[in-house]
């Protein structure tokens, strides 16, 4: 998973108003043209708060540049162009000329951005090289993957933090041709975006339901998903499946709904079965099958029908999915976003549920480790969408659903002003944790109030009068994750969120109970994974400390060669790595090849099957590896990236892991779009020790169990760290 920043930057450009043209561009790529001296260049645009100019002293090449000037500050500046992807090919790379000034707190770089339907395919920007500083021109690249369905490319130059940032020259390729000598090719237009007949609504009232038509609803749900992903008509395209669901929905208020939903699914046809094909890959997860069979509205000739659908002949490839070349996780695709339809269309609510239960249902990795059985929260979740007419109560209900799948990745993750307001828009510039059910203050914000009697280490006893353990529990039911510590993580940053001006706070400290008011700021202008810590520095005791979170693209090697001599060194993963040193600073640690994570992955051919792959290994042969102790810091912000670091470099010899349960969320993630241009993720592929071992939901587990105390906060001690460092000492 992308990092905190690189996250929030990637979904504000998703929602950034583009008045873009609607011809092919003339490929503007140098800044020269502009049909005024005011302004932009012809056909760039500016996404962002901080100062666009052109700059016609100290171009690259010809007349003018494109200057990004942080100023007083904001969230981030970028010039950016649209370009229509009409062009064939696997890959589109763009170069361009970049130099800085003072860059700080952030980076530069270009950035390339390839949407579909959906939203973003594949973004870029360049942030794990962590370009900072002052640095004359020079020419950078990027390359993404140029998939078949998408829809529109971006490539800008993007500046995050402080300092100046200049572009010049621009040059797009597409498989290693320049995109200006390519010509247009028409893209084949599947049969399914020829269906209109729903773009404007669903034309379905639900009414109010009784038992026996939710009983249809649950069925039908059931069977949409199980032709959606199984029958081949409809992965060639042929078929707008959203909108065959508004056709047959009607009929849950007739008498004789199993025979309609049976002619409605053999309108699809007769299938080619596939021939007997024999696998030696190791079998993780069979699909869920035991209910083909005749029940509820499920005749036998039903049952039978969709029994020789599930042993159709499919293809490799589907409309509405793919995996991810050479990692594998699921890319839903061609699933509309219907953003313009409103919450109160009763059809797109179900569509909503039935398109996300489905997408679980087949292709979820982790679906055996959830608490509460599948099937029951389709059942329980058909009478909470049926009613959830409200924008706000469509969006709650959503992220209900999704948090009964468990997992860190799954979550809401949009900007938007019904669910900002629902956990408040503004906050207290103050970070507390959650420690034996208690908010304790463990950080204070720059825009924190001067004067405050408040101390690190004080415990907040009631918000506005209400008491905090009751608040916790109330919060902790929209906060979707794969365990407990990391739901708690999540509560605690929005403990202190509220859409006034003022919080008032009842305080305990270690002397004196007492209340006081807090201004708050926007929430939006509080970052609680960002941390002043360097990438590295030496410790006493003769040892070495990283902190990947502010490593710039392969600083680890210099780092190391400074390292290699000390008696230890302390990887701090309470972080999320800007860099991937998995196999980096992984390779320096062992003295030979380790295993030390394998991976299942869903297919097309069998939806719901999961099979895993082979067992990855860390290191190489090197006798002159790192011979010192290895201390790596982990707890529940732990997530992602830096659990799989911490699982590859934990097999290194004299290694301990220290600290206590991490957000239990690994594998690469894939995103999901609902009805109403709702966005989240889930975790896309299975990530399992090489002995089978679980680590979703369980994450990784330390070999010295360790938590921050009340009364190690307030004297300012790092106790996880104290710790590593007298373990390396022994």
């Amino acid at each position: 998973m992308k990092k905190a920043l690189l996250l929030a930057l990637s979904f504000l450009l998703i929602f950034t108003t583009i008045n873009a043209q609607d011809e092919a561009p003339s490929f503007n790529f140098d800044f020269e043209k502009a049909k005024s001296d005011k302004g932009l260049p012809d056909q760039w645009m500016q996404w962002g708060s901080y100062k666009l100019s052109v700059d016609t002293e100290t171009p690259q090449s010809g007349k003018k540049a494109i200057l990004i000037d942080a100023g007083e500050g904001g969230s981030f500046g970028s010039v950016a162009y649209r370009i229509l992807p009409e062009y064939a090919g696997e890959k589109i790379t763009l170069e361009g000329y970049m130099k800085t000034e003072s860059v700080a707190e952030g980076f530069a770089g270009l950035l390339l951005r390839v949407d579909g339907e959906a939203g973003p395919l594949h973004f870029d920007n360049m942030q794990n090289q962590g370009i900072q500083g002052t640095n004359a021109w020079k020419k950078y690249s990027i390359t993404l993957p140029l998939p078949k369905e998408a829809t529109q490319i971006f490539v800008a130059g993007i500046l995050v933090g402080q300092g100046k940032a200049w572009y010049d020259n621009f040059k797009v390729l597409i498989d290693g041709k320049d995109i200006r000598g390519l010509k247009r090719v028409e893209k084949e237009v599947a049969k399914a975006t020829l269906d209109k007949e729903f773009d404007s609504g669903s034309k379905f009232s639900l009414g109010s339901v009784n038992e026996e038509q939710l009983e249809n609803l649950y069925w039908l749900a059931k069977v949409w998903g199980f032709l959606k992903y199984h029958h081949p008509h409809i992965a060639a395209g042929d078929i707008n499946w959203d909108y065959e669901l508004f056709r047959i929905l009607p009929a849950i208020h007739e008498e004789g709904f199993d025979l309609a939903v049976l002619n409605w699914a053999q309108q699809l046809g007769d299938v080619e079965k596939a021939e007997p094909a024999e696998s030696d890959l190791e079998l993780k997860l069979q699909p869920s099958t035991g209910w083909l069979q005749p029940q509820g509205i499920l005749s036998s000739e039903l049952v039978q029908y969709l029994k020789e659908v599930q042993a159709a002949a499919r293809e490799s490839k589907s409309y509405y999915l793919t995996f991810a070349p050479n990692i594998g996780n699921p890319q839903f695709k061609n699933e509309k976003a219907y953003k313009d339809i409103p919450s109160s269309d009763d059809g797109f609510r179900l569509l909503s549920l039935f398109r996300y239960w489905n997408m679980i249902e087949y292709f979820f990795p982790y679906k055996h480790l959830m608490d509460e059985d599948w099937e029951t929260v389709l059942r329980s979740s058909l009478p909470t969408f049926a009613e959830a007419k409200e924008p706000l109560a469509y969006k709650l209900a959503t992220l209900q659903l999704i948090g009964k799948i468990q997992d860190t990745h799954a979550n809401i993750w949009m900007q938007d002003e019904d669910l900002n307001q629902f956990h408040g828009n503004n906050i207290a510039p103050i970070e507390v944790n959650i420690i034996d059910g208690q908010a304790v203050v463990v950080r204070f914000f720059s825009q924190f109030q001067k004067g405050s009697k408040i101390k690190l280490g004080d415990i907040i006893t009631h918000i506005n009068g209400e008491p905090t353990d009751k608040l916790i529990e109330e919060k902790i039911a929209f906060c979707p994750a794969s365990n407990r510590p990391t739901q708690l993580r999540d509560v605690a940053r929005r403990l202190l969120r509220t859409n006034d001006g003022t919080i008032e706070l009842s305080v305990n400290s270690a002397k004196t109970d007492f209340k006081e008011s807090i201004t708050c700021i926007p929430s939006a202008e509080v970052n609680f994974w960002k941390k002043d810590i360097p990438s590295h520095k030496e410790l006493e005791g003769d040892i070495g400390y990283i902190y990947p979170a502010s490593l710039e693209r392969g600083e680890i090697n210099d780092i190391m060669k400074k390292f290699m001599d000390k008696k230890g060194i302390v990887v701090d993963l309470r972080c999320y790595p800007s860099d991937f040193i998995v196999f980096s600073l992984g390779g320096l640690l062992m003295p030979q090849p380790t295993e030390f994570v394998k991976f299942t992955f869903g297919n097309l051919q069998q939806p719901g099957q999961f099979n895993f792959g082979s067992t990855l290994k860390v290191g190489g042969e090197n006798p002159a590896y790192f011979k010192g102790k290895v201390a790596i810091l982990i707890n529940e912000t732990t997530q992602s990236q830096a659990e799989y670091t911490t699982m590859a470099l934990r097999v290194a010899p004299k290694t301990q892991v220290i600290g206590s349960t991490t957000a239990a969320a690994d594998g690469n993630v894939s995103q999901i779009i609902l009805p109403g241009g709702i966005r989240t993720m889930i975790s896309g592929i299975g990530v399992y020790y090489p002995d089978g071992t679980e680590t979703q939901r369980v994450g990784i587990k330390p070999d010295i169990e360790l938590r921050p105390t009340i009364e190690g906060i307030r004297k300012g001690k790092d106790e996880l760290l104290e710790r590593a460092q007298a373990w390396i000492q022994e």
